[in-house]
């Protein structure tokens, strides 16, 4: 059964005022709020945006990416055109959201975008600080304020509880129940360590739990349930937000991982066994620049074996990759000069309207070379869209417009240029996340393969 009040440490609720729900915001030097100001603050729950500014009036401040925040400042009260602006394909703004809001006095905003992209809504998160300031006057009190607000389009509604990092479910006190598109009522707690617990609503059984978190400062925090791409096969993460740009995300401890093997050895078909203290995986087979099928496991530190697959001879043995909760990971098995090695790399899964994300990773036995995107009537002079000073082992990216592209590579030695690899025309129209592995491969007619996985 669970305490109606949490041992150890006070709750207090109090009533928003007016609008859409209830918000704070976190910073050492806010404690003193003006009686006269109003203060605004903005985080982009909508995923597969472009970065989103907001506009107020007609001044626009700084642009913020998916699960990212702009810092808490101060507006002038009063009824204001609020408006998100975006890009386009053409990379133009354009408005995504508009209303008039009443931005109160002595009031925080904390404006929310989330939903469809073409057509999200705007979470208008608002409150007084008062209760908070007056509490935080006392000497012998340090209070923080928080809350819930769930921005997951997909996800079901959910319980929120809180306990002292210290202790268990059993301690806990429910911090809200949301479900898409509300927000709890913010609690005034002491400030501390904590853990959050989200159960199905209605339900006691946990879903999701969060490891400690330092709550320490004594101002309020937002909790933001939002989308996640990730191995949890819920598809929700956990964001807090204070008043700055420091965004910390917050992953279930019970997440799974999802992992992947790339076997860059051109001579080898190979064997490659991943194993804990508690689990083993084995990719059997893989052919020389071959990607394997994503397996789940339980995230922890695994050693990495490679073997011949027709002989059995060790190539690799037990070297160590770590998968963390929620973490979607390649393996790269590769070779520099005689030795066999691995690596890790984290896999990007967010997706974007009109670009990718490009990861290069090389394991050629050149360095400092350039890969260039060129559209058709390009030459590596007219491209707009270049990665330079691409290195054995050294992973690079960027975020190039979706289009059609043929991919060259150059290198420059003594002042002259070759090619070391050139593609055809590649469609990445409908990629959202491409990696993409450079080898050395004698059988191609550059000595050299760029494999797509």
């Amino acid at each position: 059964m669970l305490n109606n009040k949490l041992k150890g440490f006070a709750v207090m609720t109090f009533a928003c005022l007016g609008v859409t729900a209830c918000g704070g915001s976190d910073n050492n030097k806010d404690e003193d709020t003006s009686k006269t100001d109003t203060y605004v603050q903005f985080y982009n729950a909508t995923v597969g945006s472009t970065d989103t500014a907001l506009k107020i009036g007609d001044k626009t401040y700084e642009s913020v990416s998916y699960a990212d925040a702009m810092p808490r400042f101060t507006s002038t009260p009063g009824v204001s055109a609020v408006e998100v602006m975006g890009k386009d394909a053409a990379n133009k703004d354009i408005s995504l959201y508009k209303e008039n809001i009443d931005l109160k006095t002595a009031t925080d905003h904390f404006f929310v975008l989330h939903g469809d992209f073409a057509s999200p809504a705007l979470l208008n998160i608002n409150y007084s600080r008062t209760e908070l300031d007056k509490q935080n006057a006392e000497a012998d009190k340090s209070k923080m304020q928080l809350l819930i607000a769930h921005t997951a389009t997909n996800a079901p509604a959910y319980d929120a509880y809180i306990a002292k990092a210290d202790k268990g479910f059993a301690d806990a006190v429910m911090l809200g129940s949301v479900s898409y598109g509300e927000v709890s009522t913010p609690q005034i707690l002491d400030t501390g360590d904590y853990k959050i617990y989200l159960t199905a609503a209605g339900t006691t059984n946990i879903s999701y739990t969060t490891a400690s978190i330092n709550f320490k400062t004594k101002v309020p925090y937002k909790l933001i349930l939002r989308e996640s791409f990730g191995a949890s096969a819920a598809k929700i993460s956990l964001d807090s937000v204070d008043s700055t740009t420091n965004v910390r995300n917050h992953v279930a401890l019970e997440s799974s991982v999802d992992f992947r093997v790339f076997n860059g050895l051109a001579t080898h078909n190979v064997d490659v066994k991943v194993v804990s203290s508690k689990q083993e995986a084995l990719f059997s087979n893989v052919a020389p620049f071959g990607v394997t099928a994503y397996k789940g496991a339980e995230f922890n530190d695994f050693g990495v074996s490679v073997f011949d697959h027709t002989s059995q001879a060790k190539l690799l043995d037990n070297v160590l990759i770590t998968l963390n909760q929620d973490d979607i990971k390649t393996i790269f098995i590769y070779e520099q000069g005689s030795q066999v090695k691995a690596m890790e790399m984290k896999q990007t899964q967010t997706p974007s309207p009109y670009s990718f994300k490009f990861d290069i990773v090389s394991f050629a036995d050149k360095s400092n070379l350039t890969l260039y995107f060129l559209k058709a009537n390009d030459t590596i002079d007219t491209a707009t869209y270049k990665i330079s000073a691409v290195n054995p082992t050294a992973p690079q990216s960027l975020v190039v417009p979706k289009g059609e592209y043929s991919i060259k590579v150059i290198s420059v030695e003594n002042g002259s240029k070759t090619v070391v690899y050139a593609s055809d025309m590649i469609d990445f129209n409908n990629q959202d996340n491409v990696t993409m592995v450079l080898n050395k491969d004698a059988s191609t007619s550059f000595g050299y393969n760029l494999v797509k996985l």
